[in-house]
């Protein structure tokens, strides 16, 4: 059975001298891996339309719940991504999310979307803080993935707006100054780490308010906004750190491409 689908080549697996497996991040089925024969060649027949980083239509053949690739056609790739070595890292990065977090043939529109998204501001927004790009799209797709925090209102009292907010990542919400004070007098102390009644390590990370209106906006904007707010630069690191440690706990998991990037503040004019 035939079975066309467009998708995101978010990774793939070479197989042999002359085919590879891709896997491809769909709107309709998830995540999906087809075997690619002909395309390890430089100038192989889906060479151009099977690379990480293409957007493609497919034509796959389906048998026993396995993909072969009969056919493919490029929509837009985004190779200008390797324009230098902090961008192409950090697009390796959001696409090994992507693939982390996709199931397979789970349909996933609003992961492709975002995915898409961001490569397409990190390849065409020259002038974003690609540290904003990379804290929005942790705040998004964790989100999308149902780990979303809850920042709308402190989880002690209730209050919306406190003077400073402290996420704690493990729970996934926030605490005003106040409940973080009465927190510190019933938590106990084992050899200078922090602990709750269950004896469990907590992080526990102070936001400025500008951040966690920078956190919210990531979560609750429009997909096609999402990379259309600001916040002063001092506040940046603060952000990105917040939203990276928020992310990898949850998801438990550490990104090894992680260890190579090192974003820095972007050019001015």
């Amino acid at each position: 059975m035939l079975v066309t689908v467009r998708g995101l080549v978010v990774g793939e697996v070479v197989a042999s001298d002359n085919a590879k497996y891709i896997h491809v991040l769909t709107a309709e089925r998830g995540k999906l891996s087809a075997l690619v024969r002909g395309a390890v060649r430089l100038r192989g027949r889906f060479t151009s339309s099977t690379q990480v980083f293409c957007y493609s239509e497919f034509v796959l053949y389906e048998r026993n719940g396995k993909y072969t690739l009969d056919d493919a056609s490029l929509i837009e790739n985004y190779f200008s991504l390797c324009r230098d070595y902090d961008t192409l890292t950090l697009a390796s990065y959001i696409i090994s999310a992507a693939d982390y977090l996709s199931v397979d043939e789970q349909p996933d529109a609003e992961l492709l979307r975002l995915t898409l998204n961001t490569l397409w501001a990190l390849s065409h927004r020259e002038k974003l803080d690609r540290r904003l790009v990379k804290g929005a799209f942790e705040m998004r797709a964790a989100g999308l993935s149902g780990l979303a925090p809850d920042l709308t209102a402190c989880r002690g009292c209730g209050k919306r707006e406190p003077d400073r907010a402290y996420l704690s990542v493990m729970d996934g919400c926030i605490y005003c100054p106040d409940c973080m004070a009465e927190r510190e007098l019933r938590s106990r102390a084992e050899n200078d780490i922090r602990v709750d009644e269950l004896r469990t390590a907590q992080i526990l990370l102070p936001l400025e308010p500008p951040v966690l209106m920078a956190m919210r906006y990531s979560l609750y904007s429009e997909m096609g906004k999402l990379y259309s707010f600001s916040l002063d630069g001092k506040l940046v690191p603060e952000f990105a750190a917040a939203c990276e440690k928020y992310f990898e706990n949850q998801l438990d998991h550490h990104f090894p491409v992680l260890d190579m990037l090192n974003l820095s503040p972007p050019e001015k004019d």
